[in-house]
């Protein structure tokens, strides 16, 4: 992760700890009481198991356990467009309590600060940890 780039809050377009790709992922870093990543909209590459319907999107499974791997799920309606700040690849948001990182080929990957549970966002195969 220290090949990339990070974004400066003080950046005039800043939304941080909010932000998107290109292809509509949208993240938060640094979501609710335990300060936990949360990524929704076009999720590339997940597991054939995560059924469901409504907007894809990947969370802590248990939120109110700081320790609890990641998971995919499918809720609500459909996914809403963000106006959260645009990252490419090569760029970084560091929070206080994780890392996401946006790689080529719609590459996006989160890692809570304590580097054992996050997730990798990728066409050629999603995974959580």
């Amino acid at each position: 992760m220290r090949d990339f780039t990070a974004v400066s809050p003080d950046d005039p377009k800043s939304t941080l700890p909010s932000f998107r790709t290109a292809e509509q992922v949208d993240c938060v870093v640094d979501f609710g009481d335990r300060s936990s990543i949360v990524c929704s909209g076009n999720l590339r590459g997940l597991p054939n198991s995560v059924g469901g319907s409504g907007c894809p999107s990947v969370r802590k499974a248990d939120t109110s356990a700081g320790d609890s791997p990641y998971v995919f799920e499918r809720s609500g309606p459909d996914c809403a467009s963000s106006r959260a700040m645009p990252l490419s690849a090569g760029q970084k948001v560091v929070g206080k309590n994780g890392t996401c990182v946006v790689g080529d080929d719609q590459l996006v990957a989160c890692i809570d600060a304590d580097n054992r549970h996050g997730f990798v966002l990728q066409p050629s195969g999603s995974w959580v940890f």
